[in-house]
Protein backbone atom coordinates (compact mmCIF):
# COMPACT_ATOMS: atom_id res chain seq x y z
CA UNK A 1 0.00 0.00 0.00
CA UNK A 2 3.00 2.32 0.81
CA UNK A 3 4.05 1.96 -3.05
CA UNK A 4 1.06 2.61 -4.34
CA UNK A 5 0.64 5.67 -2.19
CA UNK A 6 4.07 6.89 -3.67
CA UNK A 7 3.21 6.13 -7.13
CA UNK A 8 -0.04 7.74 -7.09
CA UNK A 9 1.43 10.51 -5.09
CA UNK A 10 4.15 11.27 -7.84
CA UNK A 11 1.70 10.77 -10.45
CA UNK A 12 -0.60 13.34 -9.05
CA UNK A 13 1.70 15.82 -7.44
CA UNK A 14 3.92 15.83 -10.91
CA UNK A 15 0.61 17.11 -12.87
CA UNK A 16 -0.73 19.27 -10.39
CA UNK A 17 2.77 21.23 -10.42
CA UNK A 18 2.73 21.06 -13.79
CA UNK A 19 2.52 24.72 -15.39
CA UNK A 20 0.21 23.61 -18.43
CA UNK A 21 -2.34 21.77 -15.54
CA UNK A 22 -2.59 25.44 -14.16
CA UNK A 23 -2.80 27.30 -17.26
CA UNK A 24 -5.49 25.13 -18.20
CA UNK A 25 -7.68 24.81 -15.42
CA UNK A 26 -7.76 28.42 -15.43
CA UNK A 27 -8.39 28.35 -19.25
CA UNK A 28 -11.08 25.83 -19.58
CA UNK A 29 -14.01 27.66 -17.63
CA UNK A 30 -12.76 30.92 -19.23
CA UNK A 31 -13.01 29.05 -22.84
CA UNK A 32 -16.67 27.77 -21.23
CA UNK A 33 -17.91 31.36 -19.79
CA UNK A 34 -16.48 32.96 -23.55
CA UNK A 35 -18.82 30.42 -25.00
CA UNK A 36 -22.08 30.95 -22.42
CA UNK A 37 -21.33 34.70 -23.15
CA UNK A 38 -19.62 36.45 -26.01
CA UNK A 39 -21.74 34.73 -28.71
CA UNK A 40 -24.81 36.43 -28.06
CA UNK A 41 -23.67 39.18 -27.03
CA UNK A 42 -21.73 39.81 -30.09
CA UNK A 43 -24.54 38.95 -32.03
CA UNK A 44 -26.67 41.30 -30.26
CA UNK A 45 -23.60 44.54 -31.38
CA UNK A 46 -23.06 43.05 -34.93
CA UNK A 47 -26.54 42.16 -35.83
CA UNK A 48 -27.41 43.99 -38.99
CA UNK A 49 -30.44 46.01 -38.31
CA UNK A 50 -33.62 47.30 -40.84
CA UNK A 51 -35.37 49.93 -40.12
CA UNK A 52 -38.88 49.70 -40.78
CA UNK A 53 -39.25 53.24 -42.45
CA UNK A 54 -36.99 52.29 -45.36
CA UNK A 55 -39.43 49.55 -46.55
CA UNK A 56 -42.14 50.05 -48.81
CA UNK A 57 -45.07 47.44 -48.95
CA UNK A 58 -47.15 46.91 -51.73
CA UNK A 59 -50.16 45.64 -50.88
CA UNK A 60 -52.86 44.14 -53.02
CA UNK A 61 -55.13 41.74 -50.65
CA UNK A 62 -57.86 44.58 -51.19
CA UNK A 63 -58.13 44.29 -47.02
CA UNK A 64 -55.69 46.33 -46.05
CA UNK A 65 -53.36 44.18 -44.76
CA UNK A 66 -50.33 45.77 -45.64
CA UNK A 67 -51.38 48.78 -43.20
CA UNK A 68 -52.08 46.51 -40.47
CA UNK A 69 -48.26 45.00 -40.47
CA UNK A 70 -46.70 48.34 -41.05
CA UNK A 71 -48.10 49.74 -37.73
CA UNK A 72 -47.83 46.26 -36.03
CA UNK A 73 -44.07 45.84 -37.53
CA UNK A 74 -43.43 49.70 -36.07
CA UNK A 75 -44.74 49.29 -32.32
CA UNK A 76 -48.07 49.91 -32.93
CA UNK A 77 -50.24 53.36 -33.46
CA UNK A 78 -48.79 54.74 -30.44
CA UNK A 79 -45.48 54.22 -31.28
CA UNK A 80 -43.26 57.27 -32.67
CA UNK A 81 -41.01 55.15 -34.90
CA UNK A 82 -41.94 55.19 -38.80
CA UNK A 83 -43.66 52.66 -40.19
CA UNK A 84 -43.29 51.07 -43.62
CA UNK A 85 -44.72 52.69 -46.68
CA UNK A 86 -47.58 51.24 -48.07
CA UNK A 87 -48.55 51.42 -51.63
CA UNK A 88 -52.12 49.63 -52.39
CA UNK A 89 -52.20 48.16 -56.02
CA UNK A 90 -54.76 46.78 -57.72
CA UNK A 91 -54.70 43.03 -59.13
CA UNK A 92 -53.94 44.67 -62.30
CA UNK A 93 -51.58 47.13 -61.40
CA UNK A 94 -49.72 44.88 -59.17
CA UNK A 95 -47.32 44.56 -61.44
CA UNK A 96 -46.42 47.70 -62.75
CA UNK A 97 -45.88 48.90 -58.57
CA UNK A 98 -44.08 46.13 -57.63
CA UNK A 99 -41.48 46.90 -60.56
CA UNK A 100 -41.16 50.58 -59.14
CA UNK A 101 -40.53 49.15 -56.23
CA UNK A 102 -37.97 46.71 -57.41
CA UNK A 103 -36.42 50.00 -59.13
CA UNK A 104 -36.09 52.03 -56.41
CA UNK A 105 -34.40 48.95 -54.52
CA UNK A 106 -32.04 48.54 -57.53
CA UNK A 107 -31.30 52.63 -56.91
CA UNK A 108 -31.00 52.22 -53.02
CA UNK A 109 -33.45 54.74 -52.13
CA UNK A 110 -35.27 51.71 -50.19
CA UNK A 111 -33.99 48.64 -48.05
CA UNK A 112 -36.53 46.34 -49.73
CA UNK A 113 -40.38 45.92 -50.31
CA UNK A 114 -43.08 43.35 -49.02
CA UNK A 115 -45.06 41.94 -51.54
CA UNK A 116 -48.87 40.68 -50.47
CA UNK A 117 -50.45 39.89 -53.27
CA UNK A 118 -54.36 38.69 -53.59
CA UNK A 119 -53.48 35.28 -52.74
CA UNK A 120 -52.37 36.73 -49.51
CA UNK A 121 -54.84 36.10 -47.73
CA UNK A 122 -55.71 32.44 -48.14
CA UNK A 123 -51.96 31.04 -48.60
CA UNK A 124 -50.21 33.03 -46.03
CA UNK A 125 -47.38 33.64 -48.17
CA UNK A 126 -45.49 37.19 -48.76
CA UNK A 127 -42.20 37.74 -50.57
CA UNK A 128 -39.63 40.10 -48.96
CA UNK A 129 -37.00 41.53 -51.45
CA UNK A 130 -33.69 43.00 -49.46
CA UNK A 131 -30.85 44.46 -51.05
CA UNK A 132 -29.22 42.73 -48.28
CA UNK A 133 -29.49 39.72 -46.24
CA UNK A 134 -32.78 39.62 -44.01
CA UNK A 135 -31.34 39.55 -40.25
CA UNK A 136 -32.49 36.69 -38.09
CA UNK A 137 -34.31 38.80 -35.42
CA UNK A 138 -36.51 41.15 -38.08
CA UNK A 139 -37.10 38.21 -39.93
CA UNK A 140 -38.91 36.94 -36.89
CA UNK A 141 -40.62 40.73 -36.28
CA UNK A 142 -41.85 40.41 -39.71
CA UNK A 143 -43.26 36.72 -39.34
CA UNK A 144 -44.74 36.75 -36.28
CA UNK A 145 -46.64 40.28 -37.57
CA UNK A 146 -47.98 39.38 -40.52
CA UNK A 147 -49.09 35.94 -38.83
CA UNK A 148 -50.79 37.96 -36.22
CA UNK A 149 -52.43 40.21 -38.74
CA UNK A 150 -53.29 37.45 -41.25
CA UNK A 151 -55.49 35.90 -37.97
CA UNK A 152 -57.09 38.87 -37.30
CA UNK A 153 -58.43 39.57 -40.77
CA UNK A 154 -59.92 36.33 -41.18
CA UNK A 155 -61.56 36.21 -38.15
CA UNK A 156 -63.07 39.93 -38.71
CA UNK A 157 -63.90 38.24 -42.61
CA UNK A 158 -65.70 35.35 -40.22
CA UNK A 159 -67.73 37.79 -38.68
CA UNK A 160 -65.69 38.42 -34.91
CA UNK A 161 -65.48 41.75 -33.65
CA UNK A 162 -62.17 44.07 -34.49
CA UNK A 163 -61.57 44.30 -30.67
CA UNK A 164 -61.73 40.22 -30.27
CA UNK A 165 -60.59 39.78 -33.15
CA UNK A 166 -57.13 41.72 -32.62
CA UNK A 167 -56.85 39.75 -28.86
CA UNK A 168 -57.42 36.72 -30.33
CA UNK A 169 -54.54 37.31 -33.05
CA UNK A 170 -52.32 38.05 -30.31
CA UNK A 171 -53.30 35.45 -28.48
CA UNK A 172 -50.27 32.69 -27.86
CA UNK A 173 -50.01 29.26 -26.45
CA UNK A 174 -46.48 28.43 -24.15
CA UNK A 175 -45.56 24.84 -23.40
CA UNK A 176 -43.87 23.98 -20.38
CA UNK A 177 -42.73 20.64 -20.23
CA UNK A 178 -41.58 19.70 -16.64
CA UNK A 179 -39.90 16.50 -16.21
CA UNK A 180 -41.39 14.45 -12.97
CA UNK A 181 -38.34 12.95 -11.00
CA UNK A 182 -38.97 9.31 -9.10
CA UNK A 183 -39.03 11.46 -5.75
CA UNK A 184 -41.72 13.98 -7.21
CA UNK A 185 -39.38 16.84 -8.06
CA UNK A 186 -40.15 18.80 -10.64
CA UNK A 187 -37.32 20.46 -13.33
CA UNK A 188 -37.54 22.07 -16.29
CA UNK A 189 -37.57 19.47 -19.27
CA UNK A 190 -35.34 21.50 -21.67
CA UNK A 191 -32.63 22.42 -18.68
CA UNK A 192 -32.55 18.12 -18.07
CA UNK A 193 -31.87 17.63 -21.90
CA UNK A 194 -28.91 20.42 -21.92
CA UNK A 195 -27.47 19.05 -18.39
CA UNK A 196 -27.75 15.50 -19.58
CA UNK A 197 -25.85 15.86 -23.02
CA UNK A 198 -23.53 18.08 -21.44
CA UNK A 199 -22.98 15.49 -19.15
CA UNK A 200 -22.24 13.17 -21.46
CA UNK A 201 -20.16 15.19 -23.65
CA UNK A 202 -17.81 16.27 -20.58
CA UNK A 203 -17.12 12.60 -19.55
CA UNK A 204 -16.44 12.00 -23.39
CA UNK A 205 -13.75 14.40 -22.70
CA UNK A 206 -12.59 13.87 -19.55
CA UNK A 207 -11.87 10.13 -20.18
CA UNK A 208 -10.51 10.53 -24.25
CA UNK A 209 -8.66 13.25 -22.65
CA UNK A 210 -7.32 11.58 -19.69
CA UNK A 211 -6.96 8.32 -20.96
CA UNK A 212 -4.07 9.61 -23.73
CA UNK A 213 -2.75 10.56 -20.99
CA UNK A 214 -2.27 7.19 -19.35
CA UNK A 215 -0.95 6.22 -22.95
CA UNK A 216 1.72 8.89 -23.40
CA UNK A 217 2.70 8.47 -19.53
CA UNK A 218 3.21 4.60 -20.46
CA UNK A 219 4.97 5.21 -23.96
CA UNK A 220 7.10 8.05 -22.43
CA UNK A 221 8.66 5.62 -19.57
CA UNK A 222 8.76 2.90 -22.06
CA UNK A 223 10.85 5.04 -24.29
CA UNK A 224 13.18 6.74 -21.88
CA UNK A 225 13.88 3.19 -20.00
CA UNK A 226 12.54 4.62 -16.73
CA UNK A 227 10.25 1.59 -16.40
CA UNK A 228 13.62 -0.54 -15.79
CA UNK A 229 14.74 1.65 -12.47
CA UNK A 230 11.06 1.78 -11.16
CA UNK A 231 10.44 -2.01 -11.29
CA UNK A 232 13.45 -2.68 -9.82
CA UNK A 233 11.88 -1.64 -6.09
CA UNK A 234 7.45 -1.51 -7.41
CA UNK A 235 6.06 -4.19 -9.05
CA UNK A 236 4.47 -3.47 -12.30
CA UNK A 237 0.53 -4.35 -11.55
CA UNK A 238 1.49 -1.31 -8.51
CA UNK A 239 3.13 0.67 -10.62
CA UNK A 240 0.00 0.96 -13.40
CA UNK A 241 -2.50 1.41 -10.43
CA UNK A 242 -0.98 4.27 -8.78
CA UNK A 243 -0.40 5.61 -12.79
CA UNK A 244 -3.80 5.40 -13.51
CA UNK A 245 -5.52 6.62 -9.77
CA UNK A 246 -3.37 9.38 -9.79
CA UNK A 247 -4.13 10.78 -13.89
CA UNK A 248 -7.36 10.26 -12.57
CA UNK A 249 -7.09 12.07 -9.42
CA UNK A 250 -6.00 15.06 -11.66
CA UNK A 251 -8.73 14.58 -13.51
CA UNK A 252 -11.31 14.56 -10.75
CA UNK A 253 -9.75 17.56 -9.42
CA UNK A 254 -9.22 19.71 -12.63
CA UNK A 255 -13.08 18.58 -13.43
CA UNK A 256 -14.57 20.05 -10.18
CA UNK A 257 -12.73 22.98 -10.48
CA UNK A 258 -14.63 23.42 -13.87
CA UNK A 259 -17.85 22.26 -12.79
CA UNK A 260 -17.81 25.40 -10.05
CA UNK A 261 -16.62 27.56 -12.87
CA UNK A 262 -19.54 26.58 -15.01
CA UNK A 263 -22.34 26.24 -12.54
CA UNK A 264 -21.31 29.78 -11.45
CA UNK A 265 -21.40 31.15 -14.52
CA UNK A 266 -24.81 30.06 -15.32
CA UNK A 267 -26.44 31.15 -12.17
CA UNK A 268 -25.55 34.47 -12.75
CA UNK A 269 -25.99 34.49 -16.46
CA UNK A 270 -29.02 36.70 -16.55
CA UNK A 271 -27.05 39.71 -14.12
CA UNK A 272 -23.79 38.78 -16.76
CA UNK A 273 -25.91 39.81 -19.44
CA UNK A 274 -27.41 42.59 -17.88
CA UNK A 275 -24.34 44.99 -17.48
CA UNK A 276 -23.57 43.60 -21.17
CA UNK A 277 -26.46 45.17 -22.10
CA UNK A 278 -27.90 42.34 -23.69
CA UNK A 279 -31.62 41.14 -22.74
CA UNK A 280 -31.54 37.25 -21.58
CA UNK A 281 -33.30 34.74 -19.72
CA UNK A 282 -32.08 33.29 -16.68
CA UNK A 283 -31.33 29.65 -16.55
CA UNK A 284 -32.54 27.32 -13.60
CA UNK A 285 -30.01 24.80 -12.42
CA UNK A 286 -31.36 21.33 -12.31
CA UNK A 287 -31.64 20.15 -9.09
CA UNK A 288 -29.66 17.11 -8.88
CA UNK A 289 -30.48 14.73 -5.82
CA UNK A 290 -27.05 12.99 -3.73
CA UNK A 291 -27.98 9.43 -5.43
CA UNK A 292 -27.62 10.92 -8.46
CA UNK A 293 -23.97 12.39 -8.03
CA UNK A 294 -23.44 9.39 -6.75
CA UNK A 295 -23.97 7.31 -9.92
CA UNK A 296 -22.41 10.06 -11.81
CA UNK A 297 -18.94 9.71 -9.72
CA UNK A 298 -19.14 6.15 -10.75
CA UNK A 299 -19.91 6.33 -14.21
CA UNK A 300 -17.06 8.42 -14.63
CA UNK A 301 -14.66 6.35 -12.08
CA UNK A 302 -15.29 3.33 -13.66
CA UNK A 303 -15.55 4.51 -17.47
CA UNK A 304 -12.03 6.55 -16.84
CA UNK A 305 -10.58 3.22 -15.04
CA UNK A 306 -11.60 0.85 -18.17
CA UNK A 307 -10.57 3.01 -20.97
CA UNK A 308 -7.56 3.72 -19.12
CA UNK A 309 -6.82 0.31 -18.82
CA UNK A 310 -6.87 -0.32 -22.00
CA UNK A 311 -5.05 2.71 -23.44
CA UNK A 312 -2.34 1.27 -21.03
CA UNK A 313 -2.12 -1.76 -22.88
CA UNK A 314 -1.99 0.03 -25.95
CA UNK A 315 0.70 1.97 -24.50
CA UNK A 316 2.39 -0.94 -23.52
CA UNK A 317 2.61 -3.12 -26.74
CA UNK A 318 3.52 0.27 -28.88
CA UNK A 319 7.03 0.42 -29.76
CA UNK A 320 7.13 4.51 -30.51
CA UNK A 321 4.26 7.41 -29.69
CA UNK A 322 3.57 7.10 -33.02
CA UNK A 323 2.78 3.84 -33.56
CA UNK A 324 0.71 4.45 -29.84
CA UNK A 325 -1.15 6.83 -31.71
CA UNK A 326 -2.36 5.12 -34.72
CA UNK A 327 -2.74 1.69 -32.26
CA UNK A 328 -5.18 3.73 -30.18
CA UNK A 329 -7.56 4.33 -32.88
CA UNK A 330 -10.10 1.02 -31.93
CA UNK A 331 -10.03 2.37 -28.31
CA UNK A 332 -11.40 5.57 -29.37
CA UNK A 333 -13.51 4.28 -31.81
CA UNK A 334 -15.41 2.48 -29.17
CA UNK A 335 -16.23 5.90 -27.84
CA UNK A 336 -17.05 7.83 -30.86
CA UNK A 337 -19.43 5.29 -32.06
CA UNK A 338 -21.36 6.50 -28.32
CA UNK A 339 -20.92 10.02 -29.70
CA UNK A 340 -22.43 9.42 -32.89
CA UNK A 341 -25.45 7.73 -31.69
CA UNK A 342 -26.69 10.28 -28.95
CA UNK A 343 -29.09 12.07 -31.33
CA UNK A 344 -31.11 9.20 -31.53
CA UNK A 345 -30.79 8.47 -27.48
CA UNK A 346 -31.94 12.01 -27.15
CA UNK A 347 -35.22 11.67 -28.79
CA UNK A 348 -36.26 8.57 -27.35
CA UNK A 349 -33.91 8.02 -24.08
CA UNK A 350 -35.98 4.74 -23.02
CA UNK A 351 -35.77 3.47 -26.65
CA UNK A 352 -33.67 0.34 -27.68
CA UNK A 353 -30.54 2.26 -29.15
CA UNK A 354 -30.36 4.30 -25.84
CA UNK A 355 -31.35 1.04 -23.54
CA UNK A 356 -29.10 -1.16 -24.96
CA UNK A 357 -25.97 1.33 -24.91
CA UNK A 358 -26.53 1.97 -21.78
CA UNK A 359 -26.06 -1.21 -20.46
CA UNK A 360 -22.99 -2.17 -22.69
CA UNK A 361 -19.91 -1.41 -20.79
CA UNK A 362 -18.04 0.65 -23.14
CA UNK A 363 -20.51 3.01 -24.07
CA UNK A 364 -22.81 3.12 -20.62
CA UNK A 365 -19.77 5.77 -19.16
CA UNK A 366 -21.74 8.03 -21.64
CA UNK A 367 -25.31 6.72 -22.66
CA UNK A 368 -26.33 6.22 -18.78
CA UNK A 369 -25.28 9.73 -17.78
CA UNK A 370 -27.41 10.86 -20.72
CA UNK A 371 -30.50 9.02 -19.87
CA UNK A 372 -30.13 10.03 -16.40
CA UNK A 373 -30.74 13.65 -17.16
CA UNK A 374 -33.50 12.85 -19.58
CA UNK A 375 -35.84 10.00 -17.83
CA UNK A 376 -36.44 7.61 -14.66
CA UNK A 377 -34.09 5.25 -15.47
CA UNK A 378 -35.63 2.00 -14.35
CA UNK A 379 -33.58 0.08 -11.07
CA UNK A 380 -32.91 -3.00 -13.14
CA UNK A 381 -30.86 -1.05 -15.68
CA UNK A 382 -29.00 0.58 -13.40
CA UNK A 383 -27.55 -2.46 -11.45
CA UNK A 384 -27.09 -4.46 -14.53
CA UNK A 385 -24.98 -1.41 -16.22
CA UNK A 386 -22.70 -0.16 -13.48
CA UNK A 387 -22.73 -4.12 -12.55
CA UNK A 388 -21.24 -5.20 -16.30
CA UNK A 389 -19.55 -1.89 -16.29
CA UNK A 390 -17.47 -2.48 -12.72
CA UNK A 391 -16.57 -5.85 -13.72
CA UNK A 392 -15.60 -4.91 -17.56
CA UNK A 393 -13.51 -2.60 -15.55
CA UNK A 394 -11.73 -4.94 -13.41
CA UNK A 395 -11.09 -7.44 -16.36
CA UNK A 396 -9.36 -4.62 -18.13
CA UNK A 397 -7.20 -3.60 -15.45
CA UNK A 398 -6.29 -6.82 -14.47
CA UNK A 399 -5.27 -7.60 -18.26
CA UNK A 400 -3.44 -4.28 -18.32
CA UNK A 401 -1.47 -5.34 -15.53
CA UNK A 402 -0.22 -8.44 -16.93
CA UNK A 403 0.39 -6.84 -20.44
CA UNK A 404 2.39 -4.08 -18.94
CA UNK A 405 4.38 -6.10 -16.75
CA UNK A 406 5.33 -8.59 -19.63
CA UNK A 407 5.75 -5.45 -22.46
CA UNK A 408 7.33 -2.82 -20.49
CA UNK A 409 10.87 -4.10 -20.59
CA UNK A 410 10.15 -5.23 -24.33
CA UNK A 411 11.97 -2.95 -27.12
CA UNK A 412 12.13 -3.11 -30.69
CA UNK A 413 9.32 -5.68 -31.55
CA UNK A 414 5.68 -4.96 -31.29
CA UNK A 415 3.73 -8.41 -29.40
CA UNK A 416 1.07 -10.38 -32.05
CA UNK A 417 -2.14 -10.78 -30.76
CA UNK A 418 -1.18 -14.72 -30.19
CA UNK A 419 1.72 -13.33 -27.64
CA UNK A 420 -0.89 -11.08 -26.23
CA UNK A 421 -3.12 -13.91 -25.70
CA UNK A 422 -0.45 -15.51 -24.26
CA UNK A 423 0.52 -13.57 -22.03
CA UNK A 424 -2.69 -13.34 -20.36
CA UNK A 425 -2.93 -16.72 -19.79
CA UNK A 426 0.19 -17.30 -18.43
CA UNK A 427 0.11 -14.40 -15.97
CA UNK A 428 -0.34 -15.44 -12.55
Amino acid sequence: MDKLLAVVGREFGERVRSKWFVITTVFGPLLISGLLILPPWIASRTQAKIDPGSLVFVDATGIGLGDAIAVDLSGGIQSTSTPPAVIVASVASVDSVTRLARARLLRGEITGYLLLDAGTPQSGTARLMLRDGVPGAFGERLQSALDRQLRRARLTALGVSPGDAENLSRFTVNVRTTRVAADGSEASARVNLIFGFGVAILLYIAIVLYGQIVLRSVTEEKQSRVSEVVLASVPARVLLAGKIVGIGGVAILQLGLWTIAVVVVLANRAAIFAKLGVTAASMTLPSISGEALVLLGAYFVLGYALYAALFAIVGSIATSEQEAQQAQTPVIMLLVSSMALLQPALADPNGMIARSLSLIPFSSPIMMPLRLGLTNVPSTDLIISIGLLGITAVVALLSAGRVYRTALLMYGKRPSLRELVRWLREAS
